[in-house]
């Protein structure tokens, strides 16, 4: 005696959604950098702390594109695409860390800027 192969999925073994390349990408080099940003942004005078909040806003924003795009080349390579797609997203990737990694020295460039301004004004205003 056989036992009845079973043709439908028990209610609780659904797959998992999988999440797009493109949407992590989207996510990870703009939205996520551009919330930081917004949310650490000075809207007031200019201090120290607002500074090194604004700098260290740009670092993080720019850490996570990184992460997203090799997340997203990750993805490629593990999801079996052909190697057009994988050779497209390393690309995309190595563009996305080396704009990131620009990014990030020109905001240690921007801090010491605003540090030195920062300085001058307190200079003045003694």
């Amino acid at each position: 005696m056989t036992a009845p192969a079973l043709t439908e999925q028990p209610l609780g073994s659904r797959n998992p959604r999988r999440i797009s390349r493109a949407a992590i990408l989207i996510a990870g080099v703009i939205v996520i950098p551009l919330a930081l940003t917004v949310a650490l942004n000075s809207y007031g005078a200019l201090t120290v702390d607002s500074a090194i909040r604004m700098a260290f806003a740009t670092v993080a924003g720019q850490t996570v594109a990184i992460l997203s795009a090799a997340t997203a080349l990750v993805l490629t390579v593990k999801r079996r695409y052909a190697l057009p797609a994988i050779a497209a997203m390393t690309l995309i990737a190595a563009f996305v860390t080396i704009t990131a990694i620009a990014n990030m020295a020109d905001a240690g460039e921007l801090l010491l800027t605003r540090l030195d301004t920062i300085a001058d004004v307190d200079k003045l205003n003694r």
